[in-house]
């Protein structure tokens, strides 16, 4: 049965959100607009050890963004969310087990909550009104210290029985690849991640110290994926093998998504896209290899996601407008 459309906010009505993005280190907040318009911003750390600590720190971002207009509260998290309640079943980059954290939100900052996994609320945001604007079948893969998914199929997102699908970081792009936390080797969020380009990027330098890489890295560059990417421009040949090789896992793993959702556009975003042709280049050349009778189907472009940081607190804030909590998990905009 196709569930209902979300209702339309009252013309009267609040047109305002609050999105939150939590991540392992840090929380990012927006008050937005209904059109995606970001009105103001606030962050902080994200704080170790327990759900009450989490949600406090929450209720006090969205405390410091609420305004009139604000109508709810989206929040993204770096886990597996149950699609039916909210509650958070698995956040490896937290410290806490299983904890209903839409409920606990909600009655912290009396608003109507929505909770969802983060690449879904960035996925939204990049269907909505990024990159996968008017492309009702997409797929988007960010590439950060892991490695997240969205797909979104028929206007809606793709949640699975339980709302887990789309666990990308662990589909095998490099069997013979380093050892994954879940067990086994060459998963993809593992291999061709931010943190894979970091790691690497921190191996090449220390094998060759004289390399313009392992000077980026000795003069104390923020980070090492940043310093690949810096030295590749440069020309250094490991930075440069070093994205073409993180290019080309990712475009093994976005044709295997590709070949199974059919979208009619992939987009990829994080940090490490910054690097540009660098990374992406040698993406679409094995995305394009890899990719099922590509000669019988329409063009399918690889694209760059266009809220970049910003699309885990923005998809949240637009979930929260677009699909009100007691909708339950509908958020089909039509």
């Amino acid at each position: 049965m196709t569930p209902p459309a979300p209702r339309p906010l009252p013309a009267t009505a609040p047109t305002e959100a609050v999105g939150v993005d939590v991540g392992a280190t840090k929380i990012a907040a927006v008050r937005v607009s209904a059109d995606g318009t970001v009105a103001a911003r606030a962050r902080r750390a994200t704080p170790r050890g327990t759900a009450d600590a989490l949600v406090g720190a929450v209720a006090e971002l969205v405390t410091q963004l609420r305004g009139e207009r604000v109508a709810a509260v989206g929040v993204g998290l770096p886990g597996m969310v149950d699609a039916r309640t909210g509650a958070l079943a698995f956040g490896p980059g937290l410290d806490f087990a299983r904890a209903p954290l839409r409920a606990l939100i909600a009655d912290a900052v009396g608003l109507p909550v929505v909770t969802d996994n983060d690449a879904n609320v960035a996925a939204w945001a990049e269907y909505r009104l990024g990159a996968g604007r008017g492309h009702d079948h997409l797929v988007l893969v960010t590439l950060g210290t892991g490695l997240g998914c969205g797909v979104v199929v028929d206007g809606r997102l793709l949640r699975g029985s339980h709302g887990f699908a789309a666990e990308a970081s662990h589909l095998t792009v490099d069997p013979g690849g380093p050892l994954c936390e879940c067990g086994n080797h060459g998963c993809w969020g593992v291999s061709a991640s931010g943190a894979a380009i970091a790691r690497l990027g921190r191996r090449a330098a220390a094998a060759r110290p004289a390399s313009p890489l392992a000077r980026l890295l000795g003069r104390g560059s923020p980070d090492a994926g940043e310093a690949v990417t810096e030295a590749a421009r440069g020309g250094d040949g490991q930075a440069l093998r070093i994205l073409d090789r993180v290019g080309t896992l990712t475009g093994i793993g976005v044709a295997a998504l590709a070949n199974l959702f059919d979208p009619s556009v992939v987009i990829v975003g994080g940090g490490p896209v910054t690097a540009g042709d660098l990374l992406l280049a040698p993406a679409r050349v094995s995305f394009a290899d890899r990719l099922h009778a590509p000669a019988d189907r329409p063009p399918v472009p690889l694209l760059t996601a266009r809220f970049g940081n910003d699309a885990g607190a923005i998809g949240a804030a637009l979930m929260a407008l677009d699909r009100p909590p007691d909708d339950g998990p509908s958020d089909r905009r039509r």
